[in-house]
């Protein structure tokens, strides 16, 4: 590309800039179609999903148009956009380690204060003489595990009803509770 045709992009650029600081909802949506593609890919490349790529790109249209009035001038439309659109996923991405890790914070508080070690040994039929070891096997399992076990056993959930509850398919519910009965019979049968 020629100096001077950049130099006339950038214009066209700028001066869309400015329209949609004043208002002009055809400039931003120019603006949008100019550079959906570009920023489609440099999203993907920081996270391959689909989805959230263009939600990010759709958040930061939005937040553009809902501040506009505080935009100031830019150097560069694109590196605003492209700075922009990084800062989103990364956003994203960190409200969503947060959330998973409060979900296991939860699932293991949840799942330690709210069973009774002597319901375990009714529900999975374990022999009284091992009724001492039961904490110390509960304690063994994941948040997951014990989830898994809560729902089937407690609950009495199908399979089918636990992939639903849990968001994972039927082939991991079955793995769950294979791995989980496994581990709490190593356990007791110390």
């Amino acid at each position: 590309m020629g100096s001077e045709q950049h130099e006339s992009k950038s214009i066209a650029n700028d001066l869309l800039w400015e329209e949609i600081r004043q208002g002009n909802k055809k400039a931003l949506a120019a603006i949008f179609n100019k550079y959906f593609d570009s920023l489609y890919g440099y999203g993907y490349r920081i996270v391959a999903n689909d989805q959230k790529v263009r939600d990010a790109i759709q958040e930061v249209f939005y937040q553009l148009w809902k501040y506009r009035e505080r935009l100031t001038e830019v150097q560069s439309v694109r590196a605003y956009l492209f700075v922009s659109l990084r800062r989103e996923i990364l956003n994203e991405k960190s409200a969503s380690v947060r959330r998973e890790k409060r979900h296991e914070e939860y699932s293991l508080e949840e799942f330690q204060i709210h069973f009774k070690y002597d319901k375990w040994v009714e529900v999975l039929d374990i022999k009284k003489e091992k009724k001492g070891k039961v904490k110390e096997a509960i304690k063994g399992l994941t948040p997951r595990q014990r989830e898994a076990i809560f729902l089937k056993y407690f609950e009495g959930l199908s399979t089918q009803e636990m992939t639903g509850v849990m968001q994972v398919r039927a082939q991991s519910i079955y793995n769950i509770l294979s791995d989980a009965i496994k581990k709490l019979r190593n356990i007791l049968n110390k």
